[in-house]
Formats: C-alpha cells, sequence, structure tokens
C-alpha cells in the first residue's frame, strides 16, 4: 500500500484537523481555517467541505491547504503524526515515528 492508500484508510480529516487545533463540534462543523469565518461552515468527517469558500478533499488535501504543503509532503507529514506504516517507507522516516526523540 502506497502512502497516499495508507493515509487515507488510518485517518479521517476529522481525526487530522482536531489534531491540528480544529474544533470541530458534535455535528462534524468546524469554523474554516481556509478563509475568514465566524461561524462553523465547514463539514468535516471523512472527507472536509467549506459551504462558504468551497474548499473541499480529503485529508490529504486538507492538510497541504492547511500547512501550504504538497501533496506528497502532507501525506508524509500525516504518515508522521499519526505513525502511519506504509509500502518503501524511508528508513529515516520509519525511525522517526518507531523511536521516542
Amino acid at each position: 500500500m502506497n502512502i497516499f492508500e495508507a493515509v487515507k484508510q488510518s485517518v479521517t480529516t476529522r481525526q487530522a484537523a482536531e489534531s491540528y487545533g480544529i474544533r470541530v463540534n458534535k455535528n462534524g462543523m468546524a469554523v474554516c481555517p481556509f478563509h475568514r469565518d465566524k461561524n462553523p461552515s465547514m463539514k468535516v468527517d471523512r472527507r472536509f467541505h467549506c459551504f462558504g469558500c468551497q474548499a473541499d478533499g480529503d485529508v490529504i488535501d486538507f492538510t497541504a491547504h492547511l500547512y501550504n504543503l504538497k501533496p506528497k509532503e502532507a501525506a508524509e507529514k500525516l504518515a508522521r503524526d499519526f505513525s502511519i506504516h506504509y509500502e518503501n517507507m524511508d528508513i529515516s522516516v520509519h525511525w522517526q515515528i518507531t523511536c521516542i526523540c
């Protein structure tokens, strides 16, 4: 399984959003971090969609947009942050995930 498949199967956008400091209410709505938003306008679950700015995508798209990363960089960040193992994983990334530094 490649990094993109592994990440998408292992973590939801909601889990990533909450881990990265986005408050998601019990209905799965959050204040959108991608535009000036005062009221929750972004639905967050497996994927995300903002009804205000129309931002939409999966967990990798969300992380890439939030941190201004390319998709592969976002997938690698998610793999590190959520200790996700994947095929062809660089040994240095594996070491960072499995070791307490």
